[in-house]
């Protein structure tokens, strides 16, 4: 149990900025807005970047910002692809936390306040959320597939294991919350905590690849700890651009062929460059089951698209 201390802020003095990039987000938008005017916490603001859609998105983002003050809406003129959407809301944000969350991911009423609790309680924590869940009609059929075909049952116990939300925390000194999350890294939801606005604006990485959330999180572990709260506050959806399998994902990514054929080559890149040697040499191990996963990522999406 967290205890607040009585002399430390009240939750209402806390303000929230919360970043919502979309594209082509019509599907989802409503129910997206609706979850987060319906927080028992309600002193924030929304920043909503619209990446150029072609859908109705900006019609109901305009709706609802003509109704609600707290909706800070943005159209971009051309799309500037997703990950500097990412920086675009981040750097709008005004207030002493920062939240950002995908428009199909599904926020329950108590989220904000559950984890600003957490971030006032301990000055060391520098990242709250939630243990999650995948939710969607690929989840759905992985978990009621009964195929006896050997090669559909591995590809479904794989995806399962990938799509497992186990969230995780990371205490202790910086070497231990890098090893922690390396252990962890596969379950990267942490990217949607509620984090301390000065130190996720230092930490984000401006270039676009492929676990560049992740690059993020490392450089915020340099400031403090990551807590997961144990209670199931949201609901992932499991058919966003991150779960389009390595061959959708390294296209959006506008990868050439080597990098293609080689996909965490850049992360492992990033990683050499920017967290020493001493730690790259700890976790070499993990550098080469990552790289031969993003090879066999590339192989189950080729079985899977050759077996539709």
């Amino acid at each position: 149990m967290v205890i607040i201390n009585d002399q430390k802020k009240s939750i209402k003095e806390m303000k929230v900025s919360i970043g919502l990039p979309v594209y082509n987000g019509g599907k989802f938008i409503r129910k997206k807005l609706d979850s987060l005017l319906e927080q028992t916490f309600s002193n924030f603001e929304i920043i909503i970047s619209d990446n150029n859609s072609t859908d109705l998105t900006h019609k109901i983002c305009k709706e609802y910002a003509s109704k609600d003050k707290r909706i800070r809406y943005f159209q971009q003129n051309e799309n500037i692809g997703g990950w500097k959407n990412f920086g675009f809301v981040l750097q709008k944000a005004k207030y002493e936390y920062f939240l950002w969350t995908a428009v199909d991911d599904i926020i329950l009423p108590q989220f904000l306040e559950e984890t600003l609790k957490i971030l006032e309680s301990d000055k060391k924590i520098v990242a709250s959320t939630s243990t999650m869940k995948l939710y969607g009609k690929r989840t759905s059929e992985l978990q009621t597939n009964t195929s006896n075909r050997w090669i559909i049952k591995k590809i479904k116990k794989i995806s399962l294991n990938f799509g497992y939300m186990n969230m995780f925390s990371a205490t202790g000194t910086y070497e231990n919350r890098i090893k922690e999350y390396f252990k962890n890294i596969r379950h990267n939801q942490v990217f949607y905590s509620v984090f301390r606005t000065e130190q996720i604006k230092q930490s984000f990485v401006k270039n676009e690849a492929l676990w560049s959330d992740a690059c993020t999180i490392f450089n915020i572990l340099k400031f403090g700890e990551l807590f997961v709260i144990d209670k199931m506050l949201m609901s992932v959806y499991d058919g966003g651009q991150s779960r389009s399998g390595m061959l959708g994902v390294t296209k959006q990514n506008h990868y050439n062929v080597i990098k293609t054929i080689f996909p965490m080559s850049p992360f492992t890149k990033w990683c050499i460059q920017n967290l020493g040697s001493k730690i790259m040499i700890k976790n070499c191990g993990f550098f080469i089951k990552i790289n031969c996963i993003g090879e066999l990522s590339l192989i189950i999406d080729i079985i899977r698209k050759l077996i539709k």
